[in-house]
């Protein structure tokens, strides 16, 4: 309930000053496959046979133009996975959100479109092994890519996006391709492939090592 409320507000306050300001959004639901491997560090002992929820995911970006100050994006998804090996119960809560400053390289040029920038990764979720529980809270700073093919006289476009980023031994690749559909009447539709991957060591005496594969379907909306 909380990224709708968010997006419905955001977007009746952007449509007063649509001359100034662009708006996008979007918000749906992502179904992944897990292969997820976590255990305290130094030990042998590891669970890996888990499952992964469906989770809700949402965006919102704010473009203007002010020359040289970049664009703002923020997103979020819940991601969890769950499982046990040898009797041994194991959660683990990879949710986050991610705020991205980006530029517009390209806008329109031959139906091509690029935008690229910084984002910056927080999770905010949990690892439990066997009962015991830590806190995954760590920020990973990623560099962002979006490039994008837009058909001309259909509203649809095809569009990627990637984020990779390492720090203080932590890895994130988070790769997406989808389809999406603007609608002249504000809501559209998206649908496409997501792959998010990370490597953690250490995250309060936990390592964990995550493959996130799936669909997403979702609406847009385009101020």
């Amino acid at each position: 309930m909380r990224p709708a409320l968010i997006l419905g507000s955001l977007l009746i306050a952007a449509n007063a000053n649509a001359d100034f300001l662009g708006l996008t959004a979007e918000v749906g639901s992502f179904s992944p496959d897990a292969d997820t491997t976590a255990a305290s560090t130094g030990s042998s002992i590891t669970s890996n046979n888990m499952d992964a929820d469906s989770g809700t995911y949402y965006g919102i970006a704010f473009e203007h133009p002010i020359p040289l100050i970049p664009n703002v994006r923020i997103q979020g998804t819940e991601l969890e996975t769950d499982g046990t090996n040898d009797g041994t119960a194991t959660e683990v809560d990879m949710s986050h959100t991610d705020f991205t400053a980006y530029y517009e390289l390209l806008d329109g040029l031959l139906w091509l479109s690029l935008d690229a920038g910084v984002s910056f990764r927080q999770y905010d979720g949990t690892v439990s092994i066997a009962g015991s529980e830590t806190d995954l809270d760590e920020t990973v700073p990623m560099f962002y890519a979006a490039p994008a093919f837009s058909i001309p006289g259909t509203g649809l476009a095809v569009v990627g996006e990637f984020k990779v980023g390492s720090f203080d031994d932590k890895d994130v690749t988070d790769t997406t391709i989808k389809v999406k559909w603007e609608s002249p009447f504000l809501v559209g539709v998206e649908a496409g492939y997501r792959t998010h991957d990370i490597d953690f060591e250490n995250v309060s005496g936990r390592d964990v090592v995550s493959k996130n594969s799936g669909v997403f379907l979702g609406v847009n909306f385009d101020i």
